[in-house]
């Protein structure tokens, strides 16, 4: 099995047990602690310093041969986290500090690795086409799996449906040790003042960091984004149902990988995202002043389109930029140093907002949220047209 297939199938694993996170885990949060979002709120932030913490302090193993090891490190690390959730059962919201920590150190030591590996298994021009099959494949898989979850934890109980997140979890170790890494920097240790000395006048590093800020805010491990899924879960209150809510929208999600593999081009990027987003940004706010399941449903449809196709372009932007030729040679561990700074900014700024909403009406915080949201869609659309009249300047001098 070659690289990009590897790379192919832990990105879809990961981000299927993300999933499983960021629904299922919430309302199990929610339960225990009789629907108290506090704890959430000191679990992710406790999880996204750790994230930022690992990051930071592994960034010169990210620039040797060792950096697969961090990979392998942060899946098994995912085994362990499952395993405390087992094990603390009810007792998790007293050991809430515990659990964070273990979830940040998981993701912390894999992304430090995984950013640069997919960076460099994944060329440039095949990378719309890498995200956007992805996605497509991830939504059809992510169509049965909350029905299997959702069903398991009616019938069986939370905990023990955690068996079919460890069995992916220990494949996904398997296949870790059957990636070859190729490409070893010559330098071994992180040299941020040089980085920032070939960077700091390119616009499109610095737009890229502010948009990685407001990403951290809205969407990326954010904790203000579980808002939306706690309005979901007052209306479809039960395992068995979000589960068929979640699969009904991961259709939508099927047809955008589609779409953005096969049949968007990039000088739509941008009207992509502004038109999506405004609609996702007009049923919020109905959905504010008139929570149902009406609402709740016409919001979910214009958000999953709409996150959808953002995150899809800006991680291909992201990922692009970093075999940017100034620094794709030696200066990779900077970039991605850099971004994920950025993003720990917004993720924290995130968990702090999340936690004053157990003290301040709903209502104010999901209007800071529409809010957020605006910036980050505004500087996307920015940022898409910097980086595409940059292209288009590079392909007239050649």
């Amino acid at each position: 099995m070659n690289n990009y297939n590897i790379l192919f199938i832990l990105r879809l694993l990961k981000n299927i047990v993300n999933n499983f996170l960021h629904s299922f885990l919430v309302l199990y949060f929610l339960d225990i602690s009789e629907r108290n979002i506090l704890p959430l709120g000191i679990y992710n932030l406790f999880a996204v310093l750790t994230i930022f913490g690992v990051v930071f302090f592994t960034r010169n193993i990210t620039k040797s041969k060792n950096r697969i090891i961090l990979l392998r490190l942060g899946i098994f690390l995912d085994l362990i986290y499952f395993l405390a959730i087992i094990l603390l059962r009810e007792n998790i919201i007293n050991y809430i500090f515990l659990v964070g920590f273990l979830f940040g150190l998981s993701n912390g030591f894999y992304y430090s690795a995984n950013n640069i590996l997919e960076s460099n298994g994944v060329n440039n021009k095949d990378r719309a086409k890498f995200t956007g099959s992805y996605t497509a494949v991830e939504a059809i898989l992510s169509i049965f799996f909350p029905l299997i979850f959702g069903s398991l934890i009616n019938a069986t109980g939370f905990l023990k449906s955690l068996v079919i997140v460890i069995a992916i979890v220990i494949f996904r170790i398997f296949l870790s040790f059957l990636f070859k890494d190729n490409y070893i920097p010559e330098s071994k240790k992180v040299d941020l003042k040089k980085y920032y000395q070939l960077t700091n006048n390119d616009i499109r590093f610095k737009q890229t960091y502010r948009v990685q800020f407001f990403n951290g805010i809205v969407i990326s491990e954010a904790a203000f984004s579980y808002i939306i899924t706690i309005y979901i879960i007052k209306v479809f209150s039960n395992s068995f149902s979000l589960g068929v809510f979640t699969s009904v929208f991961n259709v939508i999600t099927f047809f955008i990988g589609i779409f953005f593999a096969k049949f968007l081009k990039k000088q739509n990027y941008f009207f992509a995202i502004k038109l999506t987003m405004t609609f996702t940004i007009i049923s919020l706010f109905i959905m504010i002043f008139n929570c149902n399941s009406l609402t709740i449903i016409l919001f979910n449809l214009f958000q999953t389109i709409s996150k959808s196709l953002c995150v899809l372009i800006f991680m291909n932007n992201l990922h692009n930029l970093s075999n940017d030729d100034a620094i794709k040679k030696e200066y990779k561990s900077e970039y991605w140093l850099s971004t994920e700074t950025s993003v720990a900014m917004g993720r924290v700024i995130s968990s702090i907002l999340f936690i004053l909403l157990a003290f301040f009406d709903t209502t104010i915080m999901i209007v800071v949220y529409a809010l957020f949201l605006i910036i980050f869609a505004t500087n996307l659309i920015k940022l898409q047209k910097i980086l595409y009249n940059s292209t288009n300047d590079d392909l007239k001098k050649v």
